[in-house]
């Protein structure tokens, strides 16, 4: 049998490489990833960078506005947002509802007709199941849902036109924003 000797100095040094990377790495973790992802910030360096504006969700909430243009007192909302739907793409905008929780909304666009999906998904699930409340091609839709189970809840839209639209969705109800996915 042969015996491989390893120097003690190259044992020596993969034992510091080994330490080295994993202090890098728990580094990158705190100073970046986490005000990035979580806007968890415990250094200052996130914030320093613009990273933790990384972990806020994709919304624009308006409040204390008397008058929508649809006449509703925006004070009804407890949620508004806009989004904007790229020519020829799909985006995702969820809520994430507990069981028998209910969803009231309503959203247009600024014109242009889209396809939608009104639809939630199981927490847990790992299936790919989800439920679809309403689907449709229409330029705005409004109702009420109470969900069957825990999990995210929300709206496909895909704009198949040349051209961006934006959706002012407006909610209320026992919900935690998920944002866009």
């Amino acid at each position: 049998m042969n015996e491989v000797n390893i120097p003690i100095q190259s044992l020596k040094t993969l034992i510091i490489s080994l330490i080295s990377a994993v202090l890098l790495a728990l580094f990158v973790l705190v100073a970046f990833i986490g005000p990035a992802e979580y806007g968890i910030d415990p250094t200052g360096i996130g914030k320093d960078l613009g990273l933790t504006a990384l972990a806020q969700p994709l919304q624009e909430s308006v409040k204390k506005v008397e008058f929508c243009p649809t006449g509703d007192q925006l004070a009804d909302w407890q949620d508004i947002v806009k989004i904007t739907i790229p020519a020829k793409s799909g985006l995702e905008y969820k809520f994430y509802l507990q069981k028998n929780a209910q969803i009231a909304y309503a959203w247009n666009t600024d014109g242009g007709a889209l396809y939608f999906d009104f639809h939630g998904e199981p927490a847990g699930d790992t299936t790919g199941y989800f439920k679809s409340y309403r689907e449709t091609t229409a330029s705005g839709s409004d109702g009420s849902q109470i969900v069957p189970f825990g999990g995210t809840h929300g709206w496909y839209w895909r704009n198949d036109s040349n051209k961006a639209v934006q959706v002012t969705l407006k909610t209320k109800g026992q919900y935690k924003i998920k944002g866009l996915i």
